[in-house]
């Protein structure tokens, strides 16, 4: 049984050894993308326009995200963000959203493509205020 106590206790430290490793390797090889706040970001929509959205917030699970209603023809290269809008019910460029959120991953899955960063004003993060209190009443 002595004889046993050696190679028993080296089996526990190479699987000590191991789960850490892969572990730490797993993290190193996080390959996600930072997703910055205050970037704006176009992705591809299915009748093949692209659409550009704005970052507000980045918390732990979610993305709170702007999504302007302009459609544009070819991917944007540059956008100046005076000329997004939310539209409206009556506008050609149809309907944007003021602040969702949504999960990081569903964020990501879209591939969204980073054109800049922009500062995020006070009446952008009015929505995102709202969510957050919303869900500090919930609790």
């Amino acid at each position: 049984m002595k004889q046993l106590q050696p190679i028993i206790i080296l089996a526990i430290l190479c699987l000590l050894y191991g789960c850490s490793s892969s572990h730490s390797e797993n993290e190193k090889n996080d390959s996600s993308p930072e997703i910055v706040v205050g970037g704006l970001y176009y992705s591809q929509n299915k009748e093949g326009t692209f659409s550009v959205m704005k970052v507000l917030a980045v918390d732990d699970m979610s993305v709170h995200i702007r999504s302007y209603a302009n459609k544009f023809t070819a991917k944007p290269a540059d956008v100046d963000p005076a000329v997004l809008t939310l539209g409206g019910l009556n506008d050609p460029a149809g309907i944007g959203i003021g602040h969702f959120p949504i999960a990081k991953e569903g964020f990501l899955q879209d591939n969204p493509v980073f054109i800049k960063q922009v500062p995020v004003t006070d009446e952008e993060l009015e929505g995102y205020r709202m969510y957050l209190e919303a869900m500090q009443g919930a609790k």
